[in-house]
């Protein structure tokens, strides 16, 4: 057991860089996947869901109150759910795909005739991800506690360039793509690491 709680201590020390807020709703939810060890053949659904509401704003760490009481605030509505599929193949190997279903809002006054506050949304598959999963000391001996890697591969297949109306005069509206916030994906592969 001391050996898990030092290698851990060892991967927090070597990844730990100071972090600061992004200022943005860019951030899509991500499923996590943890299951515990058992013997291969098995299949496993995991349903990861959630909501998030976002209307306030920021300049550094000050908040600006002004922009909520005056409702000049943008507001997004962020609803995702994450189905996972893990196929295990034997007590320390398994596989997962996830596959995010995305609805988002967006609601705002500047994006639109700066008078009347309109909505885009958005709503579809997000980016998949597939990866894989390593219990690192055997589950039949390590009854105290494991460690279990994931590695994997997140796949451009969420539309990053979803479209809705935005209304810039009161009797018509333009076709345009929607904030990146709102977008289904970010149109770029990526690695993912884990560590559960």
């Amino acid at each position: 057991m001391k050996r898990i709680y030092l290698i851990i201590a060892i991967l927090i020390s070597a990844t730990y860089q100071q972090a600061n807020a992004q200022g943005c709703v860019a951030i899509k939810g991500i499923g996590g996947i943890c299951n515990r060890p058992s013997e291969g053949g098995s299949w496993y659904l995991d349903l990861n869901s959630r909501y998030f509401k976002s209307y306030k704003h920021f300049v550094g760490k000050e908040e600006q109150h002004e922009r909520v009481e005056g409702g000049s605030n943008v507001i997004n509505h962020s609803y995702e759910l994450d189905a996972t599929v893990t196929r295990v193949f034997n007590s320390r190997w398994s596989m997962g795909i996830t596959l995010p279903v995305l609805g988002f809002g967006r609601s705002s006054l500047y994006e639109h005739d700066g008078k009347t506050r309109h909505s885009t949304q958005s709503f579809g598959i997000g980016d998949i991800r597939i990866a894989a999963y390593r219990w690192m000391f055997d589950p039949k001996t390590s009854h105290k506690g494991n460690l279990q890697l994931g590695f994997g591969l997140k796949l451009p297949t969420g539309n990053y360039t979803y479209m809705d109306y935005f209304y810039k005069k009161a009797d018509s509206s333009v076709l345009g793509p929607v904030d990146q916030s709102i977008q289904l994906g970010d149109g770029g592969t990526g690695v993912t690491f884990e560590i559960n």
